[in-house]
């Protein structure tokens, strides 16, 4: 077995090397070069050449470390290759936006040869017959797809040299949202390649496709099958929990023996774990998880704040009572994924003019939580749990309400659920607009007068009778995508009220680049916006008055975003 291990790193040092003839700047000229290739040469836009075979040869092949020569073999092989004329599409398009498209680096390539530069100038400049089987196979879909894509059973530098130029180039091409990023797309190429190129093994590379990933900025970025627990550890805490006020409080119980060894009890607040403050933790682990905004970044702290491969953790912190502890704590397996309360929210109540209201009960006829609760004058909507056909007898049973309350910190997608908006719109209202891309010419993107379809592109409906009361919308870093679509359409409510804090900032289905050893990487695929253009992703939604849990509200199961609510709807004359 020792001598198998000898013999796999041996044979991975001599395909590195192999790589290594090609500086990291050829690399770069290289993968740009055949992400352009791939998605506006005829042959191989269409699937006629096997591309990713064409690169891997380039690799393979030591005799051949000049760009301008293995530019030049590439136009060859697929200039060879026959292709299908493609009868120009119309489109839907009321306008192309340009602001993610931008190819004058060709030109900036002063190493490479005028009549290679003039070749790709014209590919992108004067597209025709461009093909979708590596982008779009599926016929009048309008999301990005490469399923076509190959799959490799086994591990190679080469391989995963081509996994970064197969990534980098969708984003390229087909990400919505590229020109938000806080650095340029290039920029991530130029710092990935010396570190795909040096991968030596599978732990490395998980490691390295985790930060890949995180460069997108975009909260609904991840691996279908996670790495997580590869690269971070499998084990972690024995409890669930909330942060708060730069500290973590234990909100729920794992495993009670744990808990019990470790002397720790629920509400107990934790502020060191091995000696690192948490905020120090989130700062170090968090170049993992690709998120919009700081308030996903503190969210997304729950999947590894605990998490490593010793049994065991050294935690401090301070007990309900106020005295400071110091313990030993011994970590569990956990799949956060398989977990109901994986998010570490405690079951809220309402303490609301002295007393204490269960507004959240669970229907076990149902299986669901009851979607309404009403309290004196005032009607709450837990919007997760809404059905779109309760809506008429549920706003025409609360319409003499002096407030409603709707939340939505929770996630549902269905569209039968516009129907609310029936009945607080005088009139339909037009609240959003999408961008997809333009398969034709990559890296364009197309804009579209609506979000959903050309059905539902207004809601609501005219009626003179539209609800008279307060409407008050919670969200916070947990309201994301269809959620923040919900939030977008209530924004149309005269007088509405927002409060909570900052929501995720990833609006747009969920779309998936095929990797090569079959795994997935998720994005948002579509662009969201207002009517006007003005963006959510990264930004989210930004409450009229900003409330979050403290400690003392997490310990005491009060949900303050529902009293601030409610308090606001007694105060409206």
């Amino acid at each position: 077995m020792k001598y198998i291990v000898i013999f796999s790193l041996f044979m991975t040092s001599i395909l590195s090397a192999q790589i290594t003839k090609l500086s990291d700047q050829d690399l770069y000229t290289l993968g740009k070069t055949w992400g352009l290739m791939k998605y506006y040469h005829p042959a191989v836009s269409q699937g006629k050449v096997d591309w990713d075979a064409v690169l891997l040869k380039t690799f393979d092949n030591q005799s051949k470390a000049d760009p301008n020569d293995i530019i030049m073999q590439w136009f060859s092989i697929a200039d060879q290759s026959t292709f299908d004329e493609m009868p120009k599409k119309e489109n839907e398009c009321d306008s192309i936006t340009l602001r993610n498209f931008n190819p004058s680096w060709i030109e900036k390539l002063k190493k490479i040869r005028p009549e290679n530069r003039t070749r790709l100038s014209n590919l992108v400049n004067h597209p025709k017959n461009v093909g979708s089987f590596y982008s779009n196979p599926v016929e009048n879909s309008i999301r990005f797809s490469n399923t076509n894509e190959k799959v490799y059973p086994n591990f190679s530098p080469q391989i995963k040299l081509l996994e970064l130029f197969r990534i980098w180039n969708a984003v390229e091409y087909f990400y919505p949202y590229k020109y938000l990023l806080d650095h340029e797309w290039d920029y991530v190429l130029k710092k990935y390649i010396p570190i795909f190129k040096n991968v030596k093994n599978e732990q490395e590379y998980k490691a390295a496709i985790m930060q890949l990933s995180a460069e997108l900025e975009d909260s609904h970025t991840e691996l279908k099958n996670t790495y997580q627990y590869d690269v971070l550890g499998k084990l972690s805490a024995p409890f669930i929990f909330q942060i708060a006020d730069k500290a973590v409080v234990i909100t729920g119980v794992k495993d009670e023996a744990k808990m019990k060894k470790s002397g720790l009890e629920m509400g107990d607040l934790i502020t060191e774990i091995n000696g690192k403050s948490i905020l120090k933790i989130i700062a170090e682990q968090s170049k993992y998880f690709s998120v919009s905004n700081e308030s996903v970044r503190m969210r997304e702290a729950y999947n590894y704040l605990f998490s490593g491969d010793s049994p065991t953790v050294e935690i401090s912190g301070v007990k309900n009572n106020g005295k400071a502890f110091k313990t030993t704590l011994e970590r569990m397996p956990r799949t956060y994924s398989k977990e109901w309360d994986k998010d570490g929210i405690p079951n809220y109540r309402l303490t609301y003019k002295g007393k204490t209201y269960e507004y959240l009960t669970w229907n076990e006829k149902e299986s669901r939580l009851n979607p309404s609760f009403r309290l004196e004058d005032k009607v709450y909507f837990e919007f997760s749990s809404l059905k779109g056909d309760e809506i008429p007898a549920l706003m025409e049973a609360h319409k003499k309400t002096k407030g409603m309350v709707f939340d939505l910190r929770g996630y549902n997608n269905n569209a039968s659920l516009l129907k609310v908006f029936d009945y607080l719109f005088t009139k339909p209202q037009h609240f959003g607009i999408k961008t997809q891309a333009d398969f034709s010419q990559p890296g364009k993107f197309c804009f579209v007068d609506n979000i959903i379809n050309k059905d539902y592109k207004y809601a609501g409906k005219e009626n003179p009778d539209a609800y008279k009361g307060q409407v008050i919308i919670l969200i916070n870093e947990y309201t994301q995508s269809a959620a923040e679509m919900w939030a977008m359409i209530f924004k149309k409510v005269p007088g509405v009220i927002f409060v909570g804090s900052q929501t995720a900032g990833a609006d747009g289905n969920k779309t998936f680049i095929k990797l090569t050893d079959g795994n997935e990487l998720v994005f948002s695929g579509l662009g969201i916006y207002y009517p006007d253009g003005t963006e959510t992703q990264r930004i989210g939604i930004k409450p009229d008055i900003i409330v979050r849990p403290n400690v003392e509200s997490i310990r005491s199961k009060n949900d303050l975003l529902l009293l601030k609510a409610f308090e606001l709807i007694d105060a409206k004359k």
